[in-house]
């Protein structure tokens, strides 16, 4: 088989083309229209994070991806008892409550923090919850096992959470476990100083990455990402990670892997640069030296990105000449038939 080199970019058929210069969608992004033009859509139903790099990675386990797992400290914090947790604000509408980021700047985080603090020593019995990184924690299950049907958050800020308050009544002492932890949440003192400063109260968890690394997985490829979760994840299956930074490094003897998560990122939290030139970034620093790769041997390059459709590249496409030029104007909001 040929070698597979696939880039994950999650966002990018979500973009505001309203906010972009035609110029640049049509000149300055030459290795992605290259790529829009010759590569062949195929459908797929990998819309989230998770789903895509389970797609990407072969797993077929229909559970979540287990991101979780990775941070386990002991053999205490047993494997499917494990979730990812970061703070939220649900805003409750008339039929549906969103999910609505809270930013990680300082005063946001003491708040957090405190609050995090309280919930440990109230549901002691229940979880232990311990920070990883600033704004994010790791939630250990004492008693049963986590849902797995939660992406992840990057992939539902800004969306409505009710389909996944009722998947999560399935699992009935977790359901009822979050229920309290969001009772306990916004009645917090640390709230009402919040909403009378007009804050946005820090009201839920959102928890992902529950699961299991499958049994005799052995992949073997080149990991290319920023993102330290998901390279800390990279390292519990074995593989070595590498920045973005290095792509020049990839060669056409293996499979490989790049993701990059900032144009979700821009989406959901607008924390990035500015659009434009975080597109011509990813144009020329990631995607020139991965079309390189594919025309000089004999890969397979796949671009997967949380769309109806994923785009593979075949070393011989490039010689349908006959292509007419494309770019995301093409794409968005205006899906073809297969």
């Amino acid at each position: 088989m040929p070698a597979r080199v696939q880039i994950v970019l999650p966002g990018l058929f979500d973009l505001p083309l309203d906010e972009l210069e035609a110029d640049l969608l049509v000149n300055e992004l030459p290795h992605l229209n290259r790529l829009l033009r010759f590569a062949t859509p195929r459908s797929t139903r990998s819309y989230s994070i998770d789903e895509i790099l389970k797609t990407a990675l072969g797993f077929d386990d229909p559970a979540g991806l287990p991101l979780a797992q990775a941070f386990a400290r002991n053999e205490d914090q047993q494997q499917g008892h494990l979730l990812l947790s970061q703070a939220i604000h649900l805003q409750a509408g008339l039929h549906s409550a969103v999910i609505v980021p809270v930013q990680n700047n300082q005063n946001n985080l003491h708040d957090i923090d405190i609050i995090i603090k309280d919930l440990n020593d109230i549901f002691n019995v229940d979880c232990n919850i311990s920070a990883i990184a600033d704004g994010l924690f790791l939630l250990h299950l004492k008693e049963f096992t986590a849902p797995t049907h939660y992406p992840h958050i990057l992939s539902v800020l800004g969306k409505t959470a009710n389909p996944y308050i009722e998947q999560s009544r399935q699992n009935l002492r977790w359901y009822q476990l979050l229920n309290e932890i969001q009772m306990f949440m916004h009645q917090h003192e640390v709230n009402a100083e919040r909403t009378s400063r007009g804050l946005l109260p820090i009201n839920s968890l959102w928890c992902w990455g529950a699961g299991v690394v499958p049994q005799g997985f052995n992949a073997k490829l080149a990991w290319y990402c920023d993102d330290p979760v998901l390279n800390r994840f990279a390292r519990s299956l074995g593989l070595n990670p590498e920045s973005c930074a290095n792509i020049n490094r990839v060669d056409n003897s293996g499979d490989a892997i790049l993701i990059d998560l900032r144009l979700i990122e821009f989406l959901k939290t607008g924390v990035a640069s500015e659009l434009d030139q975080l597109l011509i970034d990813i144009d020329r620093k990631l995607l020139k030296p991965f079309l390189l790769v594919a025309a000089k041997g004999r890969s397979l390059l796949i671009l997967r990105a949380g769309y109806e459709l994923d785009f593979e590249l075949k070393p011989t496409a490039r010689m349908k000449f006959w292509r007419p030029h494309k770019n995301l104007c093409n794409w968005i909001g205006n899906i073809p038939e297969l």
